[in-house]
């Protein structure tokens, strides 16, 4: 079966690649990704019966011109010549995927199923009214309608008008992306006790402001101020590209803390593991956040982990003790979530019933079963 991948965002997230890893073999797979004009390709991968086709035609402008942004791409996707030879579109995000998937589907009559990311739902959906008529259309034309988590797909279908609900919620599924398979084959049970008389927590994301870094600092810091225990944070990410004001403001805050390790970025494998592995609680209280596979990282090496209220990952912990969902925009609220997870820390013994079904050939195995669905 021959598989047309339409993947906005491949070059910032690796996850992509792992999906058409498994993926290969059983489906002859193009995936066409759309960037910037002045962006090299990124995350390469040579397998052989997958075709990553890099298109530089995104310019500035388009960032105002949705419309003419989609018909542009759709015309460059036509002039490759390879559209006859498609059998099923897999679109990786609702509003430019998606799009195009529809353009598709009503051009050359090829099925699709549409994913629903993080910006489809909090930037595109709630601010650009005037777009909603169009992906209305987008969704019911669509095979299936995917999201990541229970907690952002019963987001966007409150925001939906009712009539349009009806419609689709026979098609709408929740399938989760997966772990490196360097966690799976490399599980670790709850010790059940802490490392020492200092509590070591540990952060693992980018520094951006919807990450909630420096709240998060802000808290520990309160900890520190008026606990029994003394509490040192490790934090391992890289500087967000788009928000440099908010990495120098990171950087002031924690130069006097001598109980703040900034560790930079690590690249996935066992020095990363290591970090994990070192820590007693996994920290990340994000301010919003669609489902945040660190989470699942840390509870495969046998930590506990502090998480948002109504976000992501929230949904899926709900049955499950392992860890703590907090308000994120409140300090104490953070701080107390963490005295909490200390306070009954032997009670953690064994995630693995949350973490195995995390595994890229589950995941690939029900995409599969969607694409011949037809």
């Amino acid at each position: 079966m021959k598989i047309l991948h339409l993947n906005s965002y491949y070059i910032d997230n690796h996850l992509y690649a792992q999906l058409y890893s498994k993926l290969n073999g059983s489906v002859e797979q193009r995936v066409y990704i759309p960037i910037k004009m002045d962006r090299e390709p990124e995350n390469e991968v040579h397998l052989m019966q997958t075709e990553l086709i890099f298109d530089k035609i995104i310019t500035p402008i388009h960032k105002f011109n949705y419309f003419g942004k989609i018909k542009k791409i759709f015309k460059s996707i036509i002039s490759k010549g390879f559209v006859n030879e498609i059998e099923f579109v897999h679109a990786h995000n609702l509003f430019t995927d998606g799009a195009i998937a529809y353009k598709l589907k009503k051009t050359y009559n090829i099925n699709y199923i549409v994913a629903v990311r993080t910006t489809d739902i909090e930037l595109q959906y709630r601010f650009m009214w005037h777009r909603r008529p169009f992906i209305h259309r987008v969704l019911q034309a669509a095979d299936s309608v995917i999201f990541i988590s229970n907690i952002y797909r019963d987001k966007l279908l409150a925001m939906m008008p009712k009539s349009l609900v009806t419609k689709i919620a026979h098609k709408v599924k929740v399938i989760p992306n997966g772990i490196d398979d360097m966690w799976l084959d490399q599980l670790q049970k709850p010790s059940g006790k802490l490392s020492g008389p200092e509590v070591k927590l540990l952060y693992v994301g980018q520094i951006i402001e919807r990450k909630n870094v420096l709240l998060l600092i802000e808290a520990v810091k309160r900890l520190n101020a008026g606990s029994e225990f003394q509490y040192s944070l490790t934090i391992v990410g890289p500087e967000g590209k788009s928000e440099p004001d908010y990495f120098k403001n990171f950087l002031e805050r924690i130069e006097p803390l001598s109980w703040v390790n900034y560790q930079g970025k690590i690249k996935p494998g066992e020095a990363l593991l290591q970090a994990y592995r070192a820590c007693d609680i996994f920290v990340m209280p994000s301010k919003f956040e669609l489902f945040g596979l660190v989470y699942i990282e840390a509870l495969s090496q046998g930590k506990p982990v502090l998480y948002s209220k109504g976000e992501g990952i929230d949904g899926f912990l709900t049955n499950y003790r392992a860890g703590k969902a907090v308000d994120p925009d409140n300090a104490d609220a953070i701080a107390n979530g963490i005295k909490e997870i200390v306070k009954n820390y032997k009670d953690y013994t064994d995630f693995d019933e949350i973490v195995l079904p995390f595994n890229w050939d589950t995941i690939a195995s029900v995409y599969r079963k969607l694409y011949i669905k037809k």
